[in-house]
């Protein structure tokens, strides 16, 4: 399989370009790299799809520099899944793509977890699911297994006996049927066959309708958190030749000893090591090779995740780690904005790049990918962007997929995990300056090869002998041991790999004093904290190891379990100092992460600051004769500071918060920078008065309103809640179809026939001065065609062309028909139709938005100040506000702008009407001096606002960084106060400052 394994590298996807080994090729594509280094973000179909917005989505993608993406079915797809049309639109979606020079990337599943092919799997393969997947223990009958306790541990008497006192009964449980897996239970991944099904019915309607580009134009396929995780509270895995396979690979009966795996009685550590160890081997030979197969023989990279967060407790998967030997594009998922190093964390964690890294180095794989931002909220910065993506960069990921890019916002779509990575956000038309980092950023990271000589065996196999139906508290012990050993390695700059102990087994061998897995050879190993157990094979190859003079550091038990066997295997604690890197000096950071390549003409070397709060500064020593410096942002190459001497090299690295740097330590001498010219900021007087305004419209959200169904009305309900009522009302039991529903094949539209009579009136109240004038006012209402609008009594028709936010957003003139006081946008849908979604509402144009003992009242405009939109009438002012000033400058001199205390997710500088850049990180400062004339310039600051003050979630106490469909889903019973929004201050807290630049 090794022989199998290295010949695939050469096999690869044509659509992954060649392997970049030299400087001189990297430095020739960096300031344009090829679509395949593009971010990659899911294309996301969840409505009805239309070539049209097919056309408008991949001409924003190229607007923006991005140059591929995933199509991505989600919940709220209307578009029927693996049709003809469905196809059909593949097709065109790759036409278009491939006019365009970009790529398109398959996702093998109608939402997730992979397996069930949104339904047909099951639908076609009732054993996939009807035979059951978890075990679970019973305290009365029907029993499945019986065991009668004995002198010696237990007695199978199934079918012998009844249940009695001191007995244990095991049942087997199924998965639930869920709308979410289109009507079904989730599958057996486990069961023979099922994968090549899947297979079946997922790919091969793309290979007829993609021929020849399919390995080309679409490189590969995305598999999303396929899992083991069993059903049923306290349940264990099960499949039905879970026992046969047991006795086969470990040369015992398992059911007398299912009483190890739910408590700790009798040979429990090393029954539930064995029993994980097939559970893995299972999974491997089930999922894992079919997959690999099938990507081998049809040239197409197999990538996608697994769930990597609940390590070390191993029920979604035993390993994670070494299912990534199988993939072409390992891959992870790196979610939310909330930068935790704890063991189960997202963003910060440690071990989760690690392991991804460390499999895709010792197996050759260049590209690693994570699935990046999702639920970090409409809220997200440029910012938290960069530092995010330079984290998981810097740990070893290469290849990023933003979650996600919504193709439409109507009703419940819009609060799946946002942020979107399209025109809805009012920062979209900036985001080319990201995309173009981040493509240099995966094209030089995934040039050269990373070489780390520490291996540290994870000690995951040791998790196990404490995990089960209700894991031991040291199950987690071990994994809080090894994350904090693990990451302060890297936080004191230690260069090491992880090593799985299934891929040793298949991977590696002792060569003289050096232990290689795959294409990595290490010259240290080590055993860390939490280590209580070996597999059979590791412990020999160490034995090996530490025979031929191998360097063994062992931090965990001294005497070590082998296959769950206590005390097979002998490591004295070592007494040695910390691993530590030489080449780094005068470290002074909290939170400062690198990366080291080898290139044929000299080392590659990427830091990444990931504290919001303070610098990160270094010295750091290489071998080379010379350093440049590679601009992530503008793609040009410059000398960088360093001192040589005797063939080596020192430059210092100094860092701003969330701030990064990419250099080149090169073998060849090079030219010497020029110093860096002293210079001082002195701030330039204003020449006119600051002038603020905004971009766009004010805009408010209503989100309380009367429901009247059948002639009843209940008053002031909650959208959510009052959307639940309707739903149901009208036979829906699970409310809301396309909230929480993978349609399978047409059943949602299916049910779209309703007597004449059924339907549903919503009336939304706001309230007017007596002061404001409404005319221009205007009200949005999202999918017109499905309803009847009417202004207190008048009806209202929507504005022909016209729309707002998203393009399904429907705009109708009320002005005319608003009053002092109180007033109400009534809505009904008449008949009944699946697609009437009962959303807030919205009301657009010149006003302020005053905080009320109930909501807002809507008030006459007033000017725009420095300092929070919120507080100046504009709590869900989403769009961006522009400050601007005239400054008498000299053609010719060196000036920036500095933003002193400001919050928004990113600000565009303008010098009289052309943009200089955006200013998004630290520090807040931007050079100006090419744009300026002589004379009098006018000097403009836009700060853009997020969708979180419009769209939320405003109530239930939000978490920052975490927003899931269930953050939009609370709130209080009645409307609370206007003030009691949550809603962020947005604006520009303080005048920008034009500092001219003079020489010293």
């Amino acid at each position: 399989m090794r022989k199998a394994l290295v010949l695939f590298l050469a096999l690869i996807t044509p659509a992954l370009a060649a392997n970049i080994e030299s400087y001189t090729r990297l430095k020739a594509l960096f300031p344009k790299p090829p679509a395949e280094y593009s971010t990659l973000p899911f294309f996301v179909w969840h409505g009805e799809v239309t070539e049209a917005e097919i056309d408008r989505v991949l001409n924003d993608y190229t607007a923006q520099g991005i140059r591929g993406f995933y199509i991505h079915p989600r919940p709220g797809m209307i578009t029927p899944y693996l049709t003809g049309r469905w196809f059909q639109l593949i097709r065109y979606t790759v036409d278009q793509a491939k006019q365009r020079g970009m790529v398109a990337w398959l996702y093998d599943e109608d939402s997730y977890p992979s397996g069930f092919a949104g339904g047909n799997v099951p639908a076609q393969f009732p054993e996939s699911y009807n035979q059951g997947q978890g075990l679970v223990r019973r305290e009365s009958g029907p029993c499945r297994i019986l065991l009668r306790p004995t002198a010696g541990g237990f007695e199978d008497v199934t079918e012998k006996a009844q249940p009695g006192p001191g007995s244990w009964c095991f049942g087997i449980e199924q998965y639930p049927p869920r709308a979410w897996n289109g009507g079904y239970p989730y599958v057996d991944l486990l069961l023979p066959g099922l994968t090549q099904k899947f297979i079946d019915v997922t790919m091969r309607g793309y290979e007829k309708t993609l021929g020849a580009d399919f390995g080309r134009t679409v490189p590969g396929i995305f598999t999303d958190e396929p899992n083991i995780n069993p059903p049923g509270r306290g349940a264990v895995k099960y499949t039905p030749d879970l026992f046969t396979q047991f006795q086969k690979r470990w040369g015992y009966d398992l059911k007398p000893n299912l009483p190890s795996l739910f408590e700790e009685t009798g040979d429990w550590k090393r029954i539930r090591h064995n029993y994980y160890a097939l559970l893995l081997e299972l999974f491997i030979d089930r999922w894992s090779k079919p997959w690999h197969a099938y990507a081998e023989q049809k040239q197409v990279a197999w990538t996608g995740h697994y769930w990597e967060h609940g390590w070390p407790n191993p029920v979604h998967g035993p390993d994670n780690m070494a299912m990534y030997a199988w993939h072409q594009v390992p891959g992870i998922d790196m979610l939310f904005n909330q930068f935790n190093e704890g063991v189960n964390a997202q963003f910060g964690n440690v071990r989760s790049v690690k392991e991804l890294a460390s499999a895709a180095s010792q197996m050759g794989r260049r590209r690693t990918l994570s699935e990046t931002y999702g639920g970090a909220g409409w809220e997200l910065r440029f910012e938290d962007m960069k530092r995010l993506g330079d984290w998981q960069a810097a740990l070893g990921v290469n290849m990023m997929n933003q979650h996600l890019s919504f193709q439409t916002l109507l009703g419940a779509r819009k609060y799946d995990y946002p942020q979107s990575f399209t025109y809805h956000e009012p920062w979209w038309g900036q985001y080319h300056v990201l995309a173009g980092y981040f493509a240099r950023l995966s094209l030089a990271l995934s040039a050269g090869e990373q070489h780390n000589r520490i291996l540290i065996l994870e000690p995951t196999t040791s998790a196990w002998m404490y995990a089960g139906s209700r894991p031991s508290p040291r199950m987690l012990e071990i994994g809080r041991e090894f994350q904090a050993y693990i990451t302060d390695l890297e936080h004191r700059q230690v260069e090491y790999d992880l090593g799985s102990e299934n891929i040793l087994k298949d991977h590696a061998k002792v060569e003289g004093a050096r232990l290689t897995v795959g294409r990595r050879s290490y010259d240290t190993v080590v055993l860390p904290p939490g280590t209580e157990n070996l597999d059979t094979p590791t412990a020999m190859l160490l034995d090996g190891y530490r025979a031929a003079g191998g360097k063994l550091i062992s931090l965990g038990a001294e005497s070590l379990a082998v296959d769950g066997k206590p005390g097979a295997f002998r490591a004295p604690r070592t007494a040695a100092a910390a691993l530590a890197n030489p080449q780094f000096r005068n470290l002074d950071a909290e939170l400062l992460f690198h990366q080291r390549r080898k290139l044929a003409e000299g080392e590659l070397w990427f830091f990444s600051n990931s504290s919001l709060e303070k610098p990160a500064r270094a010295a750091v020593s290489a071998s080379g004769r010379s350093v440049e410096q590679m601009d992530l942002f503008t793609g040009a190459t410059r000398p960088f500071p360093a001192k040589a001497a005797g063939g080596s090299v020192e430059f210092a690295v100094d860092l701003p918060p969330a701030g990064s740097l990419l250099v080149m330590v090169r073998d060849a001498a090079g030219p010497t920078p020029a110093p860096a010219p002293q210079r001082t900021a002195e701030p330039v007087a204003a020449a006119s008065p600051l002038a603020i305004a905004r971009t766009a419209p004010n805009a408010i959200r209503i989100d309380y309103c009367d429901l009247t169904i059948q002639g009843k009305t209940e008053p002031g309900l909650y959208f959510y809640v009052a959307q639940d009522k309707a739903f149901k009302a009208h036979g829906f039991t699970e409310g809301n179809p396309w909230n929480t529903a993978v349609q399978f094949k047409t059943s949602i539209l299916d049910r779209d026939h309703f007597p004449a009579g059924a339907g549903f009136q919503a009336a939304y109240w706001f309230d007017v001065d007596p002061g404001f004038r409404p005319a221009g006012l205007k009200a949005v209402v999202e999918r017109p065609a499905l309803w009847k609008v009417s202004v207190n009594g008048a009806p209202v028709e929507s504005r022909k062309g016209e729309w707002w936010l998203d393009i399904g957003f429907g705009v109708y003139d009320i002005g005319a028909h608003v009053k002092p006081g109180r007033n109400n946008v009534t809505i009904v849908t008449s008949p009944m139709s699946v697609h009437s979604e009962l959303e807030p509402i919205y009301m657009v144009g010149d006003f302020s938005a005053v905080p009320r003992q109930q909501g807002f009242q809507l008030s006459a405009p007033r000017s725009v100040g420095l300092g929070p939109w919120k507080e100046q009438g504009l709590p869900f002012y989403s769009q961006a506000v522009a400050y601007s000033a005239k400054y008498a400058l000299r053609q010719g001199g060196a000036y920036k702008v500095s933003l002193g205390r400001w919050a928004g997710t990113v600000a565009e500088v303008k010098v009289n009407g052309a943009s200089a850049g955006i200013v998004g990180w630290q520090p807040y400062e931007l050079e100006i001096g090419p744009l300026v004339r002589n004379g009098e310039n006018t000097v403009e600051v836009i700060v853009y606002g997020s969708l979180k003050n419009l769209l939320g979630p405003h109530h239930g106490k939000p978490n920052p960084g975490l927003v899931s469909p269930g953050s939009f889903r609370g709130a209080p019973a009645t409307q609370p106060p206007g003030a009691a929004y949550d809603q962020l201050p947005y604006g520009l807290m303080e005048p920008f400052q034009v500092l001219a630049l003079k020489s010293k």
